[in-house]
């Protein structure tokens, strides 16, 4: 994982890294301070160790719901759900990601117009917290499979 505060109003390609300049990168630590994000990495290869991070993570936060979700070139209307995505939104539950395969952005506000910007890859997991401002996409490869967690029951979601 790699994080960095991103250009105030970036513009262009909203799937390239959009640093500041000079870049400003921060830590895992300084992004749960700024933002109240937490962070994981999950060895996705050792299923023990996977199964005990992931066991955790659903006790504390509630979990009762999962399902996997990829998103890539061959989804219906692409270029529509992309936008869809990157509009900021809040949820009134934690934001709880795991990476199985691929990279994306997931980009939070913590303060007005004051964007940082969250680059998972594989084995990265991330909790938002609920009411922080967020957005999602991909890299310029389009392709990631997050698997989702969920405290209660989301339409379109599979337990």
């Amino acid at each position: 994982m790699q994080i960095w505060h991103m250009e105030p109003f970036p513009c262009g390609d909203r799937r390239l890294p959009h640093h500041v300049f000079p870049p400003k990168k921060i830590t895992t630590t300084q992004l749960g301070q700024l933002a109240g994000v937490q962070y994981y990495k999950v060895d996705l290869d050792d299923t023990a160790s996977m199964k005990k991070r992931l066991s955790a993570v659903k006790t504390e936060k509630n979990v009762t719901f999962t399902d996997v979700f990829t998103v890539s070139e061959t989804m219906l209307d692409f270029d529509d759900k992309m936008e869809q995505f990157y509009e900021p939104l809040t949820q009134k539950e934690d934001v709880i990601s795991l990476v199985v395969e691929g990279t994306c952005y997931y980009d939070v506000e913590p303060e007005d117009d004051s964007w940082i910007r969250v680059q998972l890859e594989k084995g990265d997991l991330i909790v938002i917290p609920k009411g922080l401002s967020h957005r999602f996409t991909t890299t310029p490869q389009n392709f990631v499979k997050i698997q989702r967690f969920f405290s209660r029951k989301v339409e379109g979601t599979q337990g």
